[in-house]
């Protein structure tokens, strides 16, 4: 049984990779700066994020993990350009301590980065295109990615865009957008801002593969399609049976007087991860289909 450590336990993605992989009979624990609604105490400890490589090696001392996997990140556009010492200790920083703390104990190191790279003409990225920095959450994101693999060669960097349940009362943007299409409320979604989703379920599977098969290095790991925002509300009101009659389209425009830019063209490229896991990333519709599934037996209980 392999022992997992979620850096980061009680957002989006920790949260889930807890109750997917103790379902699975693996050996998790997260630590996080505090406890949560959507995970259970005992699999959460928290620690000083301040004292990070200390406090973590007290813990690893005994407890040896496999597998770590680093889920901490500040991601609100705005504070990282508002607060840019912080959003650096927090995007690379930690990503930084981490790698160091990996490798140490000769665990395999997941950092979960962005796809917040691209705004431009070109449909699919490649992990070898150009990236852009229109902001300085891009910035730094980018630069954790070169930390990580400088400072250990045993990491795998994951380019991504995940969608799922946070089921703590912040609500992800899908839930935010299925309470909206449920409740019948005028949404505003756009045509011009395109990403390749994919549930983060689906992505915490990925990961014990890449694990399995010792996969490094920069990796896009998302679904073989890319939507707009517009176009994917639409599929979750079908796909959940509701009516699309409230929903309209518009365009994100990137002000040049705001030094606030947003990439727009996120779509990702995933033949390369396809080639190292040995099957094909999920449609669109597949991760639909999670989702839904995953849904329902929430409901049921």
């Amino acid at each position: 049984m392999i022992k997992v450590a979620i850096i980061g336990g009680t957002g989006l993605l920790g949260s889930n990779l807890i109750k997917l992989y103790t379902s699975k009979g693996i050996e998790v624990k997260a630590f996080s700066r505090k406890h949560s609604t959507n995970i259970e105490n005992r699999f959460n400890h928290i620690i000083d994020f301040n004292n990070l490589e200390l406090e973590l090696t007290e813990y690893f001392k005994m407890w040896r993990p496999d597998m770590i996997i680093n889920t901490i990140a500040l991601v609100n556009l705005s504070e990282c350009e508002k607060q840019k010492e912080y959003c650096y200790k927090v995007n690379v920083g930690i990503a930084e301590k981490l790698a160091i703390i990996a490798k140490l104990y000769h665990s395999y190191y997941v950092h979960v980065s962005t796809d917040h790279y691209y705004n431009d003409i070109k449909h699919k990225h490649t992990e070898n295109d150009p990236v852009v920095f229109l902001n300085y959450y891009a910035e730094t994101k980018r630069q954790a990615e070169k930390q990580v693999l400088f400072t250990y060669k045993n990491s795998l960097i994951v380019r991504t865009n995940i969608i799922g349940f946070r089921k703590n009362g912040s609500p992800s943007f899908f839930e935010w957008l299925l309470n909206a299409i449920k409740e019948k409320e005028k949404i505003l979604l756009f045509t011009n801002f395109y990403t390749s989703p994919i549930n983060v379920n689906q992505l915490g599977e990925i990961f014990i593969q890449c694990f399995e098969k010792k996969i490094r290095g920069i990796y896009n790991i998302g679904s073989t399609e890319v939507i707009n925002k517009y176009d994917f509300g639409i599929k979750v009101a079908k796909k959940f049976g509701y009516s699309i009659d409230n929903m309209s389209n518009g365009i994100i425009t990137n002000n040049p007087s705001n030094d606030l830019d947003r990439a727009l063209t996120l779509g990702l490229n995933t033949t390369k991860i396809e080639h190292a896991v040995g099957y094909k990333m999920p449609t669109v519709d597949e991760t639909l289909d999670s989702l839904y599934k995953e849904y329902e037996e929430n409901n049921e209980q």
